[in-house]
């Protein structure tokens, strides 16, 4: 029995090493939702949702969406600037829920998403289902997205239904959005493509705006950009 005990003991200080180990800092800001902004160093587990802040003196917070406005970091393994907002959604029974979205593109065409929930057991035999996982993220298809166009929300899912004919008839058949997706053969079906086309078309879009500018200097084209929040609730189910 006092065998039996040692080896739970000892099995138990291995998986709280390893999760120890697996948690990744880096450096970046959070906003609070008064505007207040507290520097330090950042670690986000994307499974729990859950923000830890690490300041100067060695001290450590954690935050769930709902109590900061937003939070940015810088990526060191991936050596990209992750910036995420809290979003507000209006359940079936009317009460409010939060969630942190990463931010992946901003524009005409604004793209927000958040980990993919299976409602898989925790195995305690994966420390990474506790902390940081390094490798899930670099998996596109491991996330939800969802698309802001003019306050409406659009699922990731639906896009050749809902935007991609939209956006043929503005820059598809002959034309330079057409023309990007078949010089790199995108297939338009996968997420990574689907990313790639909604950057270039903000990009067309932005493109499109300097030269109305150049041909009409008094006129200011009107470009409303869409937080998040305000969209929120017209996401379905499988978001909450």
């Amino acid at each position: 029995m006092k065998n039996a005990l040692c080896l739970l003991l000892l099995w138990s200080l291995s998986i709280a090493d390893t999760m120890a180990n697996n948690d990744t800092w880096n450096t970046g800001c959070v906003t609070m939702p008064d505007g207040y902004k507290v520097d330090g160093q950042l670690n986000y587990n994307w499974k729990a949702e859950v923000l830890q802040v690490r300041i100067a003196n060695g001290s450590i917070k954690a935050y769930s969406a709902g109590r900061i406005s937003s939070f940015t970091f810088f990526d060191n393994d991936l050596n990209v600037l992750r910036k995420f907002s809290t979003v507000a959604f209006i359940s079936p029974d009317s009460t409010e829920r939060f969630i942190f979205m990463e931010e992946c593109t901003i524009g005409t065409l604004s793209v927000y998403r958040r980990l993919r929930h299976s409602h898989e057991l925790i195995k305690v035999a994966r420390p990474s289902m506790f902390g940081s996982d390094r490798e899930m993220i670099k998996d596109y298809d491991n996330f939800v997205y969802m698309v802001l166009d003019d306050k409406q929300v659009t699922d990731f899912e639906h896009f050749g239904i809902d935007l991609w004919p939209h956006m043929q008839k503005e820059f598809g058949i002959g034309k330079a959005l057409a023309e990007y997706v078949k010089i790199r053969q995108l297939d338009i079906t996968s997420t990574l493509a689907k990313l790639m086309i909604i950057n270039q078309y903000n990009r067309l879009k932005i493109k499109e705006q300097e030269q109305i500018m150049a041909d009409a200097p008094d006129i200011t084209p009107a470009v409303e950009y869409v937080q998040p929040v305000e969209a929120a609730a017209a996401i379905n189910d499988d978001w909450q």
